[in-house]
């Protein structure tokens, strides 16, 4: 699932593993970090929520003839249509127009940038298959992974270089006043 170049991982029924993940999966929900990032999620059939990061996760689901899943997932606006062999969605500052190939989705993503044409998402058919709650976390985390370097509310760790960076400006002479 997610991107291969980035970090690879491997879904179970119970667990989500990879390099710098590791997610226990519940019929009601996962716990553990993603790509270095605290997780406490529960689903059912019409939500998702708890957090992600450092913020909140709150999307509503919904199923029929489509799959939807909209709102936000660690302060990133999340927007998913999937029908059929298509998929349009949007997560954070990206958007993504993919159809279903073998091992997931290929197509184009648009990250307020370049068109990046040939995009591919690993999210095989047996992960579309599980659970509504499940199956759309699993899928929003597969887009975030992607999109960390565009969304700073998906990624926090976005700016811990700057704080690093602030850490060696000389001090100032003011002082604290009361």
């Amino acid at each position: 699932m997610g991107q291969r170049s980035a970090e690879p991982m491997v879904v179970t029924s119970t667990y989500l593993t990879g390099p710098s993940s590791a997610l226990a999966l519940k019929a009601d929900g996962a716990r553990g970090r993603f790509r270095d990032q605290p997780v406490d999620l529960k689903w059912d059939y019409q939500q998702v929520t708890g957090i992600f990061g450092t913020r909140g996760v709150n999307l509503e689901l919904s199923e029929g003839d489509d799959t939807r899943a909209s709102g936000t997932f660690g302060g990133a606006p999340v927007d998913i249509l999937v029908k059929q062999d298509v998929m349009l969605a949007r997560v954070g500052s990206c958007a993504y127009y993919m159809t279903r190939v073998e091992g997931g989705y290929s197509g184009k993503r648009d990250c307020a940038g370049p068109l990046e044409e040939g995009f591919y998402v690993d999210f095989p058919e047996s992960l579309q298959a599980r659970p509504l709650g499940e199956m759309a976390t699993l899928l929003t985390l597969a887009l975030a992974s992607y999109t960390e370097t565009y969304s700073p509310a998906v990624s926090p760790a976005r700016f811990a270089r700057w704080q690093a960076e602030l850490h060696k400006l000389p001090r100032s002479a003011c002082t604290k006043t009361r």
